[in-house]
């Protein structure tokens, strides 16, 4: 993965021959969703994987992350105040579920969703996913955010 990082020609190289093992890998999505979905949502993925080049410019933010997620401190987060929407599915190959889960339960009023389907992308779930986050955000308009 390190030379994939560091080279964009590589990258791109990958996810022509490669393109089942970058959308496990990078996109943390299992195949068997990839392979289940409708045209419009392969090609959803596919995009994705398309737009993370240049893949040299984001290298040490890809990095970060990982340094990051490894070690995450625990936050208040029961202090949290806001509107909050928290998505997630079981079979996400990075394993968000259960940290979204426990997040939406320690922020007050939260709205946790979860899929037992669809990876890291929640494929098959974008009309139920954008149904969520526009619910949220008019649930929050009326809680004194206005339309600027």
């Amino acid at each position: 993965m390190n030379t994939t990082l560091h080279s964009d020609f590589f990258f791109w190289t990958a996810t022509q021959v490669a393109r089942d093992t970058m959308i496990e890998a990078i996109l943390a999505t299992p195949l068997l969703d990839f392979h289940n979905a409708t045209p419009d949502e392969k090609e959803r993925v596919l995009q994705v994987l398309r737009n993370i080049l240049p893949i040299t410019e984001r290298e040490k933010g890809i990095w970060n992350d990982a340094a990051i997620s490894a070690s995450i401190p625990r936050y208040e987060l029961e202090r949290f105040a806001v509107p909050t929407l928290v998505i997630s599915a079981e079979n996400d190959l990075f394993g968000t579920y259960r940290g979204a889960r426990y997040t939406a339960q320690h922020i007050r009023g939260a709205r946790f969703v979860g899929y037992p389907t669809g990876g890291h992308l929640l494929v098959g779930h974008q009309e139920e996913v954008w149904s969520e986050v526009i619910g949220l955000l008019k649930e929050a308009g009326g809680q004194g955010l206005s339309e600027k």
